[in-house]
C-alpha cells in the first residue's frame, strides 16, 4: 500500500494525491498509512489541516472516515473536451484576472464561498492566474481559478447565482478562453454548494464523473473567543470569531 501527499508553504493545507492499495491487501491497513500521512504533514510541514477528495461510493470511504477525516462539502468533477476548434466571440466575456481584481474576487468568495471551506482552501491555488467576468455595470459576477498541468486543466469556478447571463453560455465561453490548452482535458469542479453550475454543465454536454466527497482532517484546535464588541457590517455569518479579540486600552490621545 502506498499514497502520496504533497504541502506548499504558501498554504495551510496539505493535500492528499492518492492511495493505492493491492487487490490482495486488506482495506482496513489504509488507517494506519492515513494516519502516518498526516503525522508527516502536520509534524514535519506544521501544516494545519489535510484535505483529500474521494469518490462517496469508494471502498476506501469509511476507512477516511475511521481516520478522522469529515465531509465538508460534495463535489463532481465535469470533463470537458477542448474547443480549441471553435473561435472565440469578438466581444471576449473573459479574461486574465490581475492584481486590480483581487479585492472583488475576494469579495465575492467571502459572499459564495462558506466560512468552513474558506479556512481549508484558499482564494486561489496561485499556480495559474485564472480568469474573471464583470458585467455591463463593472461587477464582477465570476471568476475562475486554474491550476494547469501536463495531463489536464483543472478549473473552479464562483459564479454568483443571480448573473443575468446564461451560466451555460458563460461556461462555454471560459472554455473557449482558457489560456494555452493545447488539446489537454479539461476539468471543471462543480461544489454542492453552488448547484446552479451543476446544472449549467449539464446542459453544456460535459461528461460527469462520480461524485465525490471534500473531506478535511484537522491538525489545529480552533478555540471561539467571546467577541465583547461586534462588528455587523464585516462580519460573514460568524459570530464568534475564533481569534482572541480584545479592547485596547490607555491609547494617547
Amino acid at each position: 500500500m502506498a499514497g502520496q501527499i504533497h504541502f506548499s508553504p504558501k498554504l495551510n493545507s496539505a493535500y492528499m494525491d492518492y492511495v493505492l492499495n493491492p487487490p490482495e491487501n486488506n482495506p482496513k491497513s489504509l488507517v494506519p498509512l492515513l494516519e502516518g500521512m498526516i503525522k508527516q504533514a502536520g509534524r514535519q510541514w506544521l501544516a494545519k489541516q489535510v484535505v483529500a477528495e474521494i469518490e462517496i461510493n469508494s471502498d476506501f470511504f469509511p476507512y477516511f472516515r475511521q481516520s478522522g477525516f469529515s465531509v465538508l462539502a460534495k463535489q463532481q468533477v465535469f470533463k470537458c473536451r477542448s474547443c480549441r476548434d471553435e473561435q472565440p466571440s469578438t466581444s471576449k466575456k473573459w479574461r486574465t484576472w490581475n492584481c486590480e481584481d483581487i479585492p472583488a474576487i475576494r469579495s465575492l468568495y467571502l459572499s459564495l464561498v462558506p466560512p468552513l471551506i474558506q479556512h481549508i482552501e484558499p482564494l486561489t491555488h496561485g499556480k495559474t492566474l485564472g480568469l474573471v467576468y464583470y458585467d455591463e455595470s463593472h461587477t464582477l459576477q465570476a471568476y475562475a481559478d486554474l491550476v494547469v498541468g501536463h495531463q489536464g486543466i483543472w478549473v473552479l469556478p464562483v459564479i454568483h447565482p443571480q448573473i443575468q447571463e446564461n451560466i451555460a453560455n458563460l461556461l462555454h465561453q471560459m472554455l473557449l478562453e482558457l489560456p494555452h490548452p493545447n488539446g489537454r482535458p479539461i476539468y471543471i469542479i462543480s461544489r454542492s454548494y453552488q448547484p446552479w453550475v451543476e446544472n449549467s454543465l449539464q446542459n453544456l454536454s460535459a461528461d460527469p464523473g462520480p461524485e465525490q466527497a471534500l473531506m478535511v482532517h484537522y491538525l489545529v484546535m480552533r478555540q471561539p473567543v467571546e467577541a465583547k464588541y461586534h462588528f455587523e457590517t464585516i462580519e460573514n455569518g460568524n459570530p464568534e470569531p475564533t481569534i482572541p479579540l480584545a479592547p485596547i486600552k490607555n491609547l494617547p490621545e
